[in-house]
């Protein structure tokens, strides 16, 4: 049976009006129950893993099933895929899925303004506040995002090593076992050297697009060959796309009778509570001296419901780069200053919320001959990785045999919706910034559990960033005046020709251009670093919050430094490594 794609339309004030209205008498049916609620239930749990994204869902999954007779309990502020919108099925839409705040948080950044690095006298606005799209549902950002595949480059691991002795575990051989461990690649006759580098029996299916990429995407990389730009099979980067099922941590349920009188006895399982806003972290508060954490206080169907650890359990924050220091937060863990101006208790004074890091973005746009482009394409099928200049100039051919490049350029089909008043046939060459020297920060606005945190994304606060994406863009310039796009497909490009004086684009002109045009290529990472204390960090090697006990953290916002590439395989890589490290200690406390 065929199913027409879902329609994005903009919501109006009377369906607002119908919201509010409905909340209302939702809240009075609450309230009027608990008139009459006079018995809760005590929920006890090995583990209670906050979060249902790719990293809770991979750190439930080898959790269950790497140590025996425990149950989890994982708690995911959204619901199963199934519940939402029929856009998350489809990867050819996932940017409108984006748009969706049924699956959405809804953040969105603060305003950001700074000196112009080209003409430091003029105050320069880098952006007025853009959504930050983060996944509210089950699979988190994997379920909105556009299945890219990559793992970054192995320096950056081992500069996660280079922190101390103890850190030698997160070295790119420790983390390349995780991304074989977790990876089912799919490609056919591989040969051997693609063997020692990939997976094949995980959860995590990589695959080559299908059939390849057709005619207009085959011939871009053909232009970019023109340019000296060398092809490369395997670089873990776009040409490579994902699907991913960590879910059968579910399929995993048995029971062991209870031996206390009343007790209903234990189901080993992973128990996932949709719709749950975990509200702070339970200490325990008969223990003054240290800070012991219990279990976690949330909020599900109206009601304010708490669940706890046994003895030798330990709870894990899976929730991304800005739930996760939120929660620490709320539960008294961060700087010091913004906890105590929003009448929080300060039980551990850390830098969270510190080093966001993310990847900025910036579109370069190009209408083409009708007709070329499919848009059932899922998009990022072609990408080119290269070096860019610190002084905006066009990279040279040296640039793109660079052992660390800095840049990830994907070429996309122009779909109608993707941007805004844009419905013609074209491609979008989408810079992306991999190795930001900027970094951003969050911090909480209030104590107030539902409210946003103030976002600062501080992009291209380093005048060397603005400087790298102009060099890239000035690149994708010259990719599409090469045949046979600007030949066989007619490739012209549209919006910054339309500001400027053609190819005499001047520095300033080009400030403005990115920074207004720059976005966010949902990678937030950084904000919960694992460091040792003394710089900067938050969590030890093992994923511990410093000052703290059974409390750790294990998700993109852990990175000390951020992988050159998308962030979902890394992602899945931590959680892989935080389960050996949670399984080891969980076996020694066992023993003693």
């Amino acid at each position: 049976m065929s199913q027409e794609v879902p329609i994005v339309i903009e919501k109006n004030q009377e369906d607002l009006k119908k919201d509010a209205k409905i909340r209302e008498l939702w809240m009075k049916n609450i309230c009027d129950h608990d008139k009459h609620a006079k018995f809760k239930i005590k929920e006890t749990y090995d583990f209670i893993i906050v979060g249902a994204g790719t990293a809770g869902c991979v750190l439930a999954r080898e959790l269950i099933h790497g140590i025996p007779n425990i149950n989890i309990l994982v708690l995911e502020a959204g619901g199963p895929n199934v519940h939402a919108n029929g856009l998350i099925s489809l990867p050819c839409t996932w940017f409108k899925a984006f748009r969706l705040y049924d699956c959405d948080w809804g953040y969105v950044t603060q305003e950001q303004k700074m000196k112009s690095h080209v003409n430091p006298i003029k105050e320069v606005t880098v952006k007025k506040g853009i959504p930050y799209p983060r996944g509210k549902v089950w699979g988190g950002c994997s379920s909105l995002n556009a299945m890219v595949y990559i793992r970054g480059q192995a320096k950056q691991y081992n500069d996660w090593a280079a922190q101390g002795p103890e850190y030698k575990i997160w070295d790119w051989d420790h983390c390349l076992e995780a991304f074989k461990a977790l990876e089912n690649n799919s490609r056919e006759n591989p040969d051997e050297k693609f063997k020692q580098l990939h997976g094949f029996n995980g959860l995590h299916h990589v695959q080559d697009p299908q059939n390849g990429a057709y005619d207009i995407m085959s011939d871009l990389i053909d232009a970019a060959k023109n340019l000296g730009i060398p092809y490369n099979d395997d670089f873990n980067g776009e040409r490579q796309m994902e699907l991913e099922d960590f879910r059968d941590a579910l399929k995993k349920v048995e029971f062991h009778p209870g031996s206390e009188p009343n007790g209903f006895g234990k189901v080993v399982a992973v128990d996932v509570r949709s719709y749950s806003h975990v509200l702070e972290i339970i200490w325990d508060e008969e223990n003054q001296k240290e800070n012991i954490a219990i279990g976690v206080r949330y909020f599900c169907n109206g009601n304010v419901r708490e669940a706890f650890i046994a003895p030798k359990g330990e709870v894990i924050i899976c929730s991304g780069a800005i739930n996760s220091p939120q929660i620490l937060m709320l539960s008294g863990v961060g700087p010091k200053e913004n906890l105590e101006e929003n009448n929080i208790k300060v039980r551990k004074e850390l830098p969270v919320g510190k080093n966001l890091l993310d990847h900025p973005g910036c579109c370069f746009i190009a209408k083409s001959a009708p007709n070329t482009i499919h848009h059932w394409s899922s998009g990022a099928e072609i990408g080119i990785i290269h070096k860019a200049n610190v002084e905006g100039k066009i990279p040279c051919k040296e640039d793109f045999f660079d052992e660390n490049p800095d840049f990830q350029t994907i070429a996309m089909p122009l779909q109608p919706g993707l941007v805004d008043g844009l419905n013609v046939d074209g491609i979008l060459l989408w810079s992306i910034l991999n190795v930001p020297s900027s970094v951003g920060y969050l911090e909480l606005n209030s104590n107030n559990p539902f409210d946003q945190p103030r976002i600062h994304l501080n992009y291209f606060e380093k005048s060397d960033d603005l400087y790298r994406m102009i060099s890239s863009l000035k690149l994708s310039r010259e990719i599409l005046k090469q045949p046979p796009m600007s030949t066989v497909y007619n490739v012209k490009e549209i919006e910054i020709s339309d500001k400027t004086n053609g190819d005499d684009i001047s520095d300033e002109d080009w400030e403005k251009f990115v920074l207004e045009k720059s976005v966010t290529t949902f990678h937030p990472s950084g904000t919960v670093k694992m460091a040792p204390e003394s710089n900067g960090g938050v969590v030890n090697h093992r994923l511990q919050v410093y000052g703290t006990k059974n409390l750790r953290v294990a998700d993109a916002s852990i990175f000390p430094y951020i992988p050159s590439g998308n962030t979902n395989a890394p992602t899945a890589m931590v959680a892989w490594r935080a389960s050996r490290l949670i399984i080891e200690d969980y076996t020694r406390k066992n023993s003693l």
